[in-house]
């Protein structure tokens, strides 16, 4: 297909079907998009396999998915470094297209389900095409990337257990940095890493004056990351994923939607952004699933703190419970069939 860009772009993937045979119309189906950053159709991190856990889960109770290498990985060719949150929703409808045609597939029942960044890309896919049946958001952001970044900081540093003071003058530096992009790469993209560094290291000095070394250390304000910072905020992806608010196309779908957040969650805040969807589906025509899942972190694992840390050591990404939530919320809403649901845990 051609992304947003009008670049040609194949996508390899693995398409999963339920044992038996099909339906009268089809199976239902739903693309499974992953988090941020290019990762492989499995969304495989920290020794977790979360979309090949779904996709077994989903075909024992009656439902297709398609799982695809983000460009430039894996089978998939383009590559990753210029890529605009708007090549990745094309890449989106992409797979839905095929999906829906597939042999043995219901396309009246072709849905989305997207993880964290995965989960601002199902709504804006879905709000430009009205025959997406469903959206699943796992750990989706509700609110826009500068807040989510903002929350995530403050609870990862949190967990650190760094001071509340120092913490405040890495959230007041974030502000104006986020300020500083946005301005500089209005006014000249040239040398745009160069110039974003030298400004927030200006920034750096200034929130930081009269922290010692370690202070400053602690709260990653450093020249080095100064430059890392120059480096994240010049991508193409980030300055256009800091333009977008997810509740503009929240606000604009015609179909069910799921929303699951972990209250452990140290990279989406569940509060704020389960909050905002809930504010979204004032007066839509159709029911949503706004739900807070207890004791889990951003892979939907039980867990104790939440903290990026404990990922590795924790057990089944997502957990079994959440995937039952999931099978039973699509069950009501007609997806899945009641002899599916029957299916032992």
């Amino acid at each position: 297909h051609k992304d947003a860009q009008g670049r040609e772009i194949a996508l390899a993937g693995t398409l999963t079907m339920p044992e038996g045979k099909a339906p009268r119309g089809g199976w239902p189906a739903m693309v499974l998009i992953t988090g941020s950053g290019a990762q492989n159709r499995d969304e495989e991190v920290f020794g977790h396999r979360p979309f090949e856990v779904i996709a077994g889960y989903m075909a024992e109770h009656g439902v297709a998915t398609l799982r695809c290498d983000d460009r430039g990985v894996g089978g998939s060719t383009g590559a990753f470094d210029d890529v605009t949150p708007y090549d990745l929703a094309a890449d989106v409808e992409a797979q839905w297209q095929w999906l829906a045609k597939a042999k043995g597939v219901n396309a009246e029942k072709v849905g989305l389900l997207g993880h964290s960044e995965g989960g601002v890309l199902a709504p804006m896919v879905a709000a430009r095409n009205g025959r997406v049946a469903f959206v699943v958001m796992l750990a989706g952001p509700g609110v826009d990337m500068r807040q989510t970044l903002l929350d995530q900081n403050q609870r990862i540093f949190a967990l650190k257990g760094v001071d509340d003071t120092l913490i405040a003058r890495r959230l007041d530096f974030m502000r104006d940095a986020f300020d500083a992009t946005d301005s500089i790469a209005k006014a000249d993209t040239s040398q745009l890493v160069k110039r974003l560094t030298m400004h927030f290291r200006t920034l750096k000095d200034l929130h930081t004056q009269g922290l010692a070394r370690e202070q400053k250390q602690s709260i990653g304000l450093t020249n080095s990351e100064c430059y890392g910072w120059g480096l994240t905020m010049a991508q193409p992806y980030m300055l256009e994923m800091m333009r977008i608010d997810p509740r503009d196309y929240l606000t604009q779908l015609t179909c069910p939607l799921l929303a699951l957040n972990g209250d452990l969650d140290c990279q989406v805040d569940a509060q704020s952004n389960l909050l905002a969807v809930q504010k979204a589906r004032e007066g839509m025509p159709y029911d949503w699933g706004v739900h807070l899942c207890t004791g889990m972190n951003h892979l939907f694992q039980q867990c104790q703190t939440g903290a990026v840390s404990e990922y590795e050591a924790l057990g089944q990404a997502p957990s079994n419970e959440v995937l039952q939530y999931i099978a039973e919320w699509l069950g009501r809403e007609g997806v899945i069939t009641s002899k599916f649901l029957r299916i032992s845990q």
